[in-house]
């Protein structure tokens, strides 16, 4: 259950009504939605990729059958456990809470399907802020999501 309702989010991710919530949401989805993105940015074959609450890493196998060298960091250490079944040496997994920087830059940092917005302001702009951090000087941060507050 969550215990405590301002980080409501920490357990959240590894709750059973998270996993029925988008247990529709498949690799299919996540490939075709990855391939139209890669394609739409441009971004070059071996580019690095940052896969920001990455979950289970869905999105990060995608774009690393793409070609790209992706990290996929995540808060849910069961997600991050489930995901390192996929690593190899141009994919990654590690626990990071998103609010900090992580401790690499990056061609690319994709926090995609509503992993952004949920926490008061002040963790929006961390979020936003280490994103930025997180960004090679030319580099393309995406942000997907659908709660707009």
């Amino acid at each position: 259950m969550l215990k405590d309702i301002e980080n409501w989010y920490t357990s959240w991710f590894d709750s059973p009504y998270y996993h029925i919530l988008y247990k529709n949401r498949d690799d299919k989805e996540a490939g075709l939605f990855m391939k139209n993105l890669s394609s739409f940015l441009k971004l070059s074959p071996g580019s690095t990729i940052l896969d920001l609450a990455c979950g289970k890493g869905r999105h990060s196998k995608y774009l690393n059958e793409l070609g790209y060298h992706v990290t996929g960091v995540d808060l849910s250490p069961q997600s991050i456990t489930y995901a390192k079944k996929f690593e190899n040496d141009n994919l990654f997994f590690d626990e990071h809470n998103m609010s900090k920087p992580y401790p690499k830059q990056f061609d690319a940092v994709f926090n995609l399907f509503t992993s952004f917005g949920y926490h008061n302001k002040k963790k929006d702009l961390d979020v936003l802020n280490a994103i930025e951090k997180n960004l090679k000087n030319d580099g393309i941060g995406v942000i997907d999501f659908f709660n707009i507050i």
